[in-house]
């Protein structure tokens, strides 16, 4: 008997430390699944104070309270919704979730998942989520966009056209019968147009014929940007094109207007450029209206402007820049300016789609238009292209 009862006891201690070894093993599962879940999690007790937290918490960009200290303390209006949100968990006894909190130029989604002695607050940096959502909305609504301004621009430019032809033949009538109607005013005296005398509008026939025939070439413009805008590029041509030669080439066409702008003009383009593949026609469309842009900023000619090129080949990229001392990009206008139809050129006759079609080629050609702007003095646009792989293959 006493043998047996010694085998009893060593099957006991066997069994014993298996359930040992198992709950170690599930302990230390349970730990590394903690602490390097990327969730930022923390653990607070009934009072919402933290007890503790998992690495992707104690590395996030905020800093996370004290040990013992509440874990939505401050007066921010995150803290104050996830306070409420917290007691209401550990009051009600559920599971809550919370999201599009915003703090520190982040937005977060909470989980709040109660348990006995206090409950598992979990953060999810959705931001970028958050982002690619607003994107893909704003491509949906670019894209009905499109279809739409495409219609419009035909139906307006047929009309728009009878009237450019009308208002010509207009100006030729006009210069010709003022000297007769200023005769007759000499012979019989003043007479009434219905508006008024005609001494009193004479001098103002001419600016209406000339202000009506501006207005047409401006709706002209309008359109051709509208259908630059809705066309669907015939995809990208596979030329290979010298990135120097169509910046030096647009610095050519906008030779005189750049010197109307500044006294102070130069390009800098860097030594053996890998060529790029698209369309090349199109990429210097991009850098003239990038050029004009830039001589409109500028408040004087002392200001200058510079264009350049360089080569990234960590990114496989060839930059193109265009550096202006102008008046600047304030930061909250600096998401918008790509946007189709927003302008600051109201004035001037601006249409507010070249930039948003320049970005359109940008990204036609797998690259970017990136602004940079101190909001009070200068702007730098950089339009970003990838090279070729045949010739990253060559620089290799």
């Amino acid at each position: 008997m006493p043998e047996d009862n010694g085998n009893d006891i060593d099957d006991v201690k066997r069994e014993l430390g298996s359930v040992l070894r198992e709950c170690h093993e599930k302990e230390a599962f349970n730990f590394a699944l903690f602490q390097h879940n990327p969730s930022a999690i923390t653990v607070v007790d009934r009072e919402g104070k933290v007890v503790k937290s998992n690495l992707a918490r104690r590395h996030a960009h905020d800093p996370l309270p004290p040990l013992g200290e509440a874990l939505f303390s401050g007066d921010s209006e995150c803290d104050v919704i996830m306070k409420g949100e917290l007691q209401k968990t550990l009051d009600q006894n559920v599971v809550r979730e919370v999201s599009d909190v915003r703090s520190g130029g982040h937005i977060f989604s909470f989980t709040l998942a109660p348990f006995t002695h206090g409950a598992i607050v979990t953060r999810q940096d959705i931001t970028e989520q958050k982002r690619a959502e607003a994107q893909l909305v704003q491509a949906q609504k670019l894209a009905a966009l499109g279809t739409l301004v495409s219609g419009v621009a035909h139906e307006v430019s047929n009309p728009n056209n009878v009237m450019l032809l009308s208002l010509q033949t207009l100006r030729r009538i006009v210069d010709d019968i003022l000297p007769v109607l200023d005769q007759l005013k000499e012979k019989e005296g003043d007479f009434d147009l219905g508006i008024g005398s005609y001494s009193e509008i004479r001098e103002d026939i001419p600016e209406m014929v000339a202000s009506c025939y501006r207005a047409a070439e401006r709706i002209n413009r309008l359109v051709a940007d509208l259908k630059n805008y809705a066309r669907k590029d015939d995809g990208i041509v596979l030329d290979l094109f010298d990135v120097n030669a169509i910046v030096q080439s647009a610095a050519d066409l906008m030779g005189t207007t750049i010197r109307k702008a500044t006294h102070h003009f130069k390009v800098e383009c860097a030594d053996s450029l890998p060529p790029v593949k698209g369309t090349a026609r199109r990429v210097e469309q991009v850098v003239i209206n990038l050029l004009s842009n830039a001589c409109q900023a500028l408040p004087n000619q002392e200001c200058a402007i510079t264009l350049s090129t360089a080569y990234n080949p960590a990114a496989g990229e060839v930059h193109i820049m265009v550096q202006d001392e102008g008046e600047g990009i304030p930061p909250e206008s600096l998401s918008q300016v790509t946007d189709p139809f927003y302008t600051t050129k109201h004035d001037t006759g601006g249409t507010g789609l070249g930039l948003s079609i320049s970005r359109q080629i940008a990204e036609n050609h797998g690259g970017a238009l990136v602004f940079s702007s101190t909001g009070s003095r200068g702007t730098l646009v950089t339009l970003t292209l990838p090279v070729s792989q045949d010739s990253e293959d060559e620089q290799a």
